[in-house]
């Protein structure tokens, strides 16, 4: 019968999905820059992605959109 063992050992991979060693995942595990990195990098590409959007939503060549998108920009900015 297969017992666990008392020594756990938690398996780490890299992006790629490379298995990384226990040191390397300890380092990776506990960088918390790299997160605050990555956290803010997700939000300025999905930003841009949004302001993108609705520039070209604003810059559509159909009347009904662009009056009522400019509509909504008077009414936001009258606030």
């Amino acid at each position: 019968m297969n017992t666990p063992s008392s020594k756990s050992t938690e398996t780490s991979f890299d992006p790629f999905g490379e298995r990384l060693p226990s040191a390397a995942a300890s380092v990776v595990a506990t960088n918390a820059g790299d997160r605050m990195a990555v956290r803010a990098g997700g939000a300025v590409f999905w930003s841009l992605v949004l302001l993108i959007i609705m520039g070209r939503v604003y810059a559509y060549d159909m009347p009904v959109v662009s009056n009522t998108v400019a509509t909504l920009i008077q009414v936001l900015a009258s606030r």
